[in-house]
C-alpha cells in the first residue's frame, strides 16, 4: 500500500494514489451510530419537554379548584398541550424529526409552549405570574438544548405578543387594574428577561468549555501513553539483548516515537504562545507552491498508511506571500493530516492551490465522515473533535484546527470551514494576501562551512541527559567535557577553557543563568559561545536566557542536525 507515483497534467496538475491494500475492510464491534445516539437524546429531550408541558397542565388545576380559570379555558389548554404530544410523538415515533435539526425542533417546541400559555393568560389574566414563571424556565431550557439567537428572537416575539393580547383585552372591556398589572408583570418580564439570555449563554458556554476540558484531558492521556508505551518496549528489549541485532529495529522506532511525543507538545506551546499573543513569526519572501511540496512530504507517510488517492493542483505562476514558510507548511500539513485522519480508508483528498484576486487560495478538500452544520464553527474551538461512533479512532488531542487558524489570522489571511454534513465530506479553504513580486528578490543561502572541531562543556544536573549529549558530541569528533551542578561546571571551565558550553536552566543550587552570568565576568569566559539546552521553552524563558547572557537557546530534545549548528555558531531553526 503506498503512492503509486506523482503526474504532472498541463503543467498544472499533479496527482498520486494509493491503491487499498487487502485487508481494508475490517469488522467493527456493533456500536449505536452518530444517528442513532442524537436520536436517543432528541427523544429525552422532547419527554423532558412534554413533562414541563404536564406540569404546566396541573398548575392550571389548582387554579381552577379556587376558580380562577373556568372549565372550557382549562379543557383548551388541556386539548393543546395534549395534541402538541401526540404530534411530536408520532413525528419521533415515525423518525422524522431526523430531517430537522435539533435546535429547529427544541425552538418549535418552545412556540408550542407559549402559545399555549399566552392563549391561557389573555383567557385568565390571574395566570400571568405562572405565565412568566414557565416562560423564563422554558427559555432556559431552550438556551441550554438550541440556539441563544433564535431563542431571544422567539422571547422578543413571545413578549411582544403579552403586551398585544393585554390590549386587547383592555380594548375589549376596559378593565384598568387588569391592564396596570399586566403592564407591570411585561416590564418586569422585560427587564429580567436580557439577564435570563445572558445567564444562560454562560451556562451553556461553561457547560462546553467543561466538556471541552475533559475530552481533552482524557484524550491528552491517551495520546501521551501512545508513544511511550513503545519507549518503555524499546528501553526493555535494548536491556535485555544489550543492542545487538535488535538495535537498527528498535532505535529508529524509539525515535519516530520521540517525534510523535515531541510533535505532541510542540503543538500544544504553539497553541498556548498564539492564545496569549506570544508568536512570532519569521517573514519572508515564499513561494506558496514551496509550502504546499512541503507539507505533501511531511504528510505523505499518513496519506500512505490509509491508503488515500490524493490529487494536487498547482498554478504555473509563483503565489509569492510575505509569510513564515515553516508556519504555513504547517498549515497546510495539519489540514491533509485532517483529511487523511477522517476519511475512511482508500478514501480521496484534493488540494488545489490557485490565485484569487488579491489571495493565494488553498483548498483542502475530501470524501470523509463530514461535519454537521452545527458545528461549521466549533470545529476551529480549542479541544474540539467530530466523534464518529462506527468511524476508527482518529487520535490528535483536538487542536490541530485551532492552532491552524491561530497561524492563518497571524499572516492576516482567513480559514473557512465547509461540508455537506455528515458522510458528505469536508472542505478547508486557507486564504493568504498576496504581496507585490520585486524585480530583484535577494536569496540567502546558507555557506558550507568545514567541519571545525570544538571544546565543549556539558553542564547538566539530569546525569542521564548530560551522558547521552556527551555520547553524541564525542562521535562528532569534539573534545567534551561534562559537570553535574554549576558550581563543577565552573570550576571545569577555568581549567578547560572550553569555546562552547551547553548549559541547562534548572539546575538546583546554583542555576544556569547564575553559571552564565559567572563565566561572562571572567576573560576566558566574555568572547565563549554559551548556548542553553533546557526544558524550558516559553519567550519569557528566552528573555531571560538572552538578558544573562547565552547566545542561544535550544528546548530539549535537540537533533543532531540542530546541535551541529549550534556548535558551528550557525542560526538554528
Amino acid at each position: 500500500m503506498g503512492v503509486t507515483g506523482i503526474s504532472r497534467r498541463d503543467g498544472a496538475e499533479r496527482g498520486y494514489h494509493g491503491p487499498a491494500g487487502p485487508g481494508d475492510e475490517q469488522p467493527r464491534a456493533s456500536a449505536p451510530s452518530r444517528d442513532e445516539l442524537n436520536q436517543r437524546l432528541r427523544v429525552r429531550r422532547f419527554l423532558l419537554a412534554s413533562v414541563f408541558s404536564l406540569l404546566y397542565l396541573v398548575v392550571l388545576g389548582i387554579y381552577y379548584a379556587y376558580d380562577d380559570i373556568d372549565r372550557v379555558t382549562l379543557a383548551e389548554a388541556a386539548a393543546f398541550v395534549l395534541a402538541e404530544i401526540a404530534v411530536l410523538f408520532i413525528v419521533f415515533r415515525r423518525g422524522f424529526n431526523r430531517r430537522f435539526p435539533d435546535p429547529s425542533l427544541t425552538a418549535l417546541q418552545i412556540v408550542a409552549a407559549v402559545s399555549t400559555m399566552l392563549f391561557v393568560v389573555y383567557r385568565a389574566p390571574e395566570t400571568r405570574s405562572v405565565f412568566a414563571a414557565f416562560f423564563f424556565v422554558a427559555l432556559m431550557f431552550g438556551m441550554l438544548r438550541g440556539r441563544a439567537r433564535e431563542l431571544t428572537l422567539l422571547g422578543f416575539v413571545s413578549l411582544a405578543a403579552f403586551g398585544l393580547l393585554s390590549w386587547m383585552r383592555y380594548v375589549g372591556n376596559h378593565d384598568m387594574e387588569t391592564l396596570r398589572l399586566d403592564l407591570l408583570q411585561l416590564v418586569v418580564t422585560a427587564i429580567a428577561f436580557p439577564w435570563l439570555i445572558f445567564i444562560g449563554t454562560q451556562v451553556k458556554r461553561l457547560k462546553e468549555a467543561d466538556r471541552r476540558k475533559d475530552d481533552f484531558l482524557a484524550t491528552l492521556a491517551h495520546e501521551l501513553r501512545n508513544p511511550l508505551a513503545p519507549i518503555r518496549t524499546g528501553i526493555q528489549i535494548l536491556g535485555i539483548t544489550g543492542g545487538g541485532k535488535d538495535a537498527p529495529t528498535v532505535l529508529p522506532m524509539m525515535e519516530r516515537q520521540l517525534r510523535h511525543l515531541t510533535r505532541l507538545l510542540d503543538d500544544l506551546l504553539d497553541v498556548s504562545r498564539i492564545t496569549r499573543g506570544k508568536v512570532s513569526l519569521h517573514l519572508e519572501r515564499t513561494d506558496v507552491r514551496e509550502a504546499v511540496i512541503a507539507a505533501i512530504e511531511t504528510s505523505r507517510p499518513l496519506i500512505e498508511q490509509m491508503g488515500h488517492a490524493l490529487e494536487l493542483s498547482l498554478p504555473d505562476e509563483p503565489l509569492m506571500v510575505d509569510a513564515d514558510p515553516v508556519r504555513v507548511t504547517q498549515v497546510i500539513s495539519n489540514l491533509l493530516n485532517n483529511a487523511a485522519r477522517y476519511t475512511p480508508r482508500g478514501g480521496s483528498v484534493t488540494l488545489h492551490v490557485a490565485r484569487l484576486a488579491d489571495d493565494a487560495e488553498i483548498t483542502v478538500r475530501d470524501n470523509g465522515i463530514g461535519i454537521p452544520q452545527e458545528q461549521l464553527q466549533s470545529i476551529f474551538a480549542m479541544f474540539e473533535q467530530l466523534h464518529a461512533p462506527d468511524s476508527p479512532s482518529t487520535g490528535g488531542l483536538g487542536i490541530g484546527l485551532a492552532l491552524v487558524k491561530g497561524l492563518v489570522v497571524l499572516h492576516g489571511g482567513t480559514i473557512e470551514a465547509r461540508s455537506g454534513g455528515p458522510g458528505r465530506g469536508s472542505e478547508f479553504c486557507v486564504r493568504l494576501p498576496l504581496r507585490a513580486l520585486h524585480a530583484a528578490r535577494a536569496v540567502a543561502r546558507e555557506a558550507e562551512h568545514p567541519r571545525v572541531l570544538r571544546k565543549v562543556l556539558v553542564v547538566d544536573d539530569n546525569r542521564d541527559a548530560a551522558s547521552s549529549l556527551v555520547t553524541l558530541l564525542e562521535l562528532m569528533g569534539h573534545d567534551v567535557r561534562v559537570a553535574f551542578d554549576g558550581a563543577q561546571g565552573l570550576d571545569i571551565a577555568a581549567e578547560f577553557h572550553p569555546d562552547i558550553a551547553l548549559l541547562d536552566l534548572g539546575m538546583p543550587g546554583m542555576d544556569g543563568l547564575q553559571v552564565c552570568r559567572r563565566m561572562r565576568e571572567v576573560p576566558w569566559g566574555r568572547d565563549m559561545r554559551i548556548v542553553a539546552v533546557t526544558g524550558w521553552g516559553q519567550d519569557e524563558d528566552r528573555r531571560q536566557s538572552a538578558a544573562a547572557g547565552f547566545n542561544l537557546h535550544l528546548v530539549k530534545p535537540v537533533t543532531p542536525q540542530t546541535l551541529s549548528r549550534a556548535i558551528a555558531g550557525l542560526q538554528c531553526a
